[in-house]
């Protein structure tokens, strides 16, 4: 937790400047805030689409919201048939093409849209500044734009659109250090408020007869090796978690720790070079807007992945040790 609050960085840095500048910060802190909070708040049904690189998905979310819990359901519209189940603990993605089941703990901090942000905005004030936007129409409904801009070259920008009366995200996009989109999320069709009944949060599919892959819950944080560790970050992030997690799909544990600077995050994976894949990864590639980095080290298979610039997988990789 950065203990410098967000409001009370920008009174520091805008104090000099004109008081209107101190209140268009103040306003945009305001609706970053709001936007951080709305999904916990509101209740929707709608349709979206996610874009990236040259890929186009669109998905049904159904979210009900419900004394501070959550539980949503996610229906793919296009390409390979995918159905997932989130409540705040887990997530169940049924495949019927493949006739599984893969269940997953969810992380602390994991985020998917439209809750990109974290719950204490706070945490980005070092790594980011936030302003306002003009007004737009995004799904039918009038929505307020707000930016969220890079302070450095080892983290990328938002363009977020929120809804005026709820302020729940209605659009995102993920900028890159040469100023492309490279990510983006926006609602075509949304209903908020509306009430969301049971029925409509369940799995079309049972799950009877196919192979499911488990996450043990026992085999998170427990067996980690605190000796592994990244020796030099890029200012902002830090170590938000690490574990000893089981890859429920090749039955195996592997190192995980996640660097973050609030808004970006970063995970390592680190297992024997026995059990890693035949061909290991060596050095930097990318893929729209994620990057990775390989390399070995102590005869363990180091991977960095992250929807972040190749420059920051690549800083945090050729740190990696084993003490």
């Amino acid at each position: 937790m950065i203990p410098l609050s967000f409001r009370s960085l920008f009174l520091a840095v805008l104090i000099a400047g004109p008081a209107t500048t101190v209140q268009a910060a103040d306003a945009a802190m305001d609706w970053l805030m709001r936007i951080s909070t709305a999904v916990q708040e509101n209740s929707y049904d709608g349709t979206f689409i996610y874009r990236h690189g040259d890929q186009i998905e669109a998905m049904r979310i159904v979210h009900r919201a419900e004394n501070g819990s959550s539980r949503e359901r996610l229906v793919s519209l296009n390409g390979e048939a995918r159905e997932i189940i989130r409540n705040d603990s887990d997530v169940i993605c049924y495949l019927p093409d493949k006739k599984s089941v893969v269940v997953e703990h969810r992380k602390t901090g994991e985020k998917n849209f439209p809750a990109l942000l974290p719950a204490n905005v706070d945490v980005v004030a070092t790594s980011y500044t936030v302003g306002l936007g003009d007004y737009d129409r995004i799904a039918t409904r009038k929505a307020r734009m707000v930016f969220v801009k890079p302070r450095d070259a080892y983290r990328y920008g938002y363009q977020l659109w929120a809804d005026e009366k709820t302020g729940l995200l209605l659009k995102a996009n993920l900028i890159n250090e040469d100023r492309q989109i490279v990510e983006q999320f926006m609602f075509t069709q949304i209903e908020i408020g509306k009430p969301i009944k049971q029925a409509d949060l369940k799995p079309r599919y049972s799950g009877k007869k196919w192979a499911w892959h488990r996450e043990p819950e026992a085999a998170i944080e427990t067996a980690s090796d605190k000796r592994w560790k990244a020796t030099r970050l890029p200012k902002g992030y830090r170590l938000t978690r690490q574990m000893a997690r089981h890859l429920p799909t090749r039955n195996m544990m592997v190192e995980h720790l996640v660097y973050s600077d609030g808004l970006a995050a970063v995970s390592v994976f680190i297992e024997p070079q026995s059990t890693a894949a035949k061909k290991s990864m060596t050095g930097a590639t990318g893929m729209g807007a994620v990057n990775a980095f390989g390399t070995m080290v102590n005869g363990h298979q180091v991977t960095v992945v992250g929807e972040v610039p190749e420059a920051t997988v690549t800083m945090i990789g050729e740190s990696i040790v084993y003490r």
